[in-house]
């Protein structure tokens, strides 16, 4: 897992995307990990979405290029309603990792690997939506049902769900991860669990232990030590994901037989509701959270708010992750099957930005990476809160004075009632300009 800084970095930096069929946000943070190697990419436009949570290994070189790079690949052949084909998928992974491998021949010193989980999403002719949960690794992906649906009548909807062939063919063995829980804590191991309501899919974690995974593996030449968690080679505790080329050195295998394979498992599901969801993370989620708990903390939120702000549940999850010790890098992301179409445009959101003001108690270690993390989120160093509604966003307007800020022009209407009276530029009225600061 790396290193550990002495404070977790606990910003959240939150990203909100829609269109006319679809709304999507996503927090990260970077938490007690020396450096951030999460990335993501989010792309909703009309009636199709396309989503992706990369967790970087060994360096964030692999997620950061990974993700726009997929989408890239993938989005040429979607607009929907017809999802892209598992062969095409397929296809995009190899073109995306054989990118990956000319970068860091050019670039050595961004050698390293990565994780995926992914969905594609589409609006049908009827109004229900289909999608494909896309895994490559140990994030995880999930679809569930939304706030309005209820256990006793689901069964009154008819789902159509296709799993992987491997996962079938393994039948109970398949289906479930292994998760550390109450049940399984009093004697330190795991037991693997079968998701239940109100999740319809989870996606199973590509481990080196897992049959399918254990199997290549060796015939490919590597092995499988048994110790928490098993290893590749004793040194990678995950199986598929791209980069890692050091595990993709037989040129006499195909993609699909190397040690480390980029191929990924394709799930599918039609018949989906409006207002049903899908949730992606990397493994720093669901090393203490399971499926069916964040499926319901996102469903409950939207129960009693139905119009909450996606971005600001995808953040309590992520401060939940740090709360319940994850010591990893955090992404959460939401795609909640509704309109979206007033969130085409807006701001990146900073999150937790008053623990800048605790600096003084960081050591100068600490202090840097925060202001590495502003800085790859393209933010100012110095926090500049709107003074109506305390959010801070990438897109603030300033006062003439430089002495107030506002993140909308609705904010900007309300405070300056109150501001024109002291302000001391004597202006009529705020400027839409954003502040200027250190980057």
């Amino acid at each position: 897992m790396g290193c550990a800084l002495s404070s977790p970095v606990e910003l959240i930096r939150v990203q909100r995307h829609g269109s006319s069929d679809f709304r999507c946000a996503v927090a990260e943070m970077q938490g007690w990990r020396v450096g951030h190697e999460d990335a993501h990419e989010m792309r909703c436009e009309g009636s199709s979405a396309l989503c992706f949570v990369l967790d970087g290994h060994g360096g964030d070189g692999a997620a950061l290029y990974g993700a726009p790079d997929l989408v890239q690949e993938l989005s040429g052949q979607f607009k929907g309603p017809q999802l892209p084909t598992d062969e095409r998928i397929e296809t995009s992974f190899a073109i995306a990792d054989q990118h990956l491998r000319t970068h860091f021949a050019a670039n050595p010193e961004k050698d390293s690997g990565s994780t995926v989980i992914g969905t594609a999403a589409a609006k049908q002719s009827d109004g229900t939506y289909s999608a494909k949960l896309i895994n490559c690794g140990d994030s995880r992906g999930v679809l569930a049902w939304g706030p309005q649906h209820e256990e006793a009548s689901s069964d009154k909807i008819n789902l159509e769900i296709r799993r992987p062939n491997h996962l079938v063919a393994l039948g109970v063995d398949g289906i479930g991860n292994p998760e550390k829980g109450a049940a399984s804590e009093q004697d330190g191991g795991a037991v693997q669990t079968v998701s239940t309501w109100p999740v319809i899919v989870e996606t199973v974690d590509h481990k080196p232990d897992h049959p399918t995974e254990k199997a290549r593996i060796l015939a490919g030449g590597g092995h499988v030590t048994e110790e928490d968690p098993p290893r590749l080679d004793g040194n990678l505790a995950v199986s598929r994901g791209l980069g890692d080329f050091e595990y993709k050195q037989d040129s006499a295998k195909p993609v699909p037989e190397q040690k480390v394979s980029a191929v990924p498992d394709v799930y599918e599901v039609s018949g989906l509701q409006p207002g049903m969801l899908c949730i992606l993370g990397c493994d720093g989620v669901w090393d203490v959270m399971t499926a069916g708990f964040v499926s319901n903390f996102v469903r409950d939120w939207l129960r009693r708010e139905p119009t909450a702000d996606l971005g600001d549940i995808a953040a309590d999850l992520v401060r939940l992750s740090l709360k319940k010790h994850s010591r990893d890098n955090v992404t959460v992301m939401i795609l909640h099957f509704v309109d979206g179409s007033d969130w085409s445009i807006e701001p990146d959101e900073m999150k937790n930005y008053e623990k800048l003001s605790e600096s003084a108690d960081f050591d100068d270690d600490v202090r840097s990476h925060y202001a590495t993390f502003l800085r790859r989120s393209k933010f100012a160093l110095e926090p500049a809160p709107c003074d109506a509604c305390r959010k801070w966003t990438a897109d603030m307007k300033q006062c003439p004075c430089k002495q107030i800020h506002y993140c909308t022009r609705a904010c900007q209407k309300k405070g300056w009632k109150a501001h024109k009276l002291v302000c001391p530029s004597g202006a009529n009225s705020p400027s839409s300009s954003s502040p200027k600061g250190e980057k």
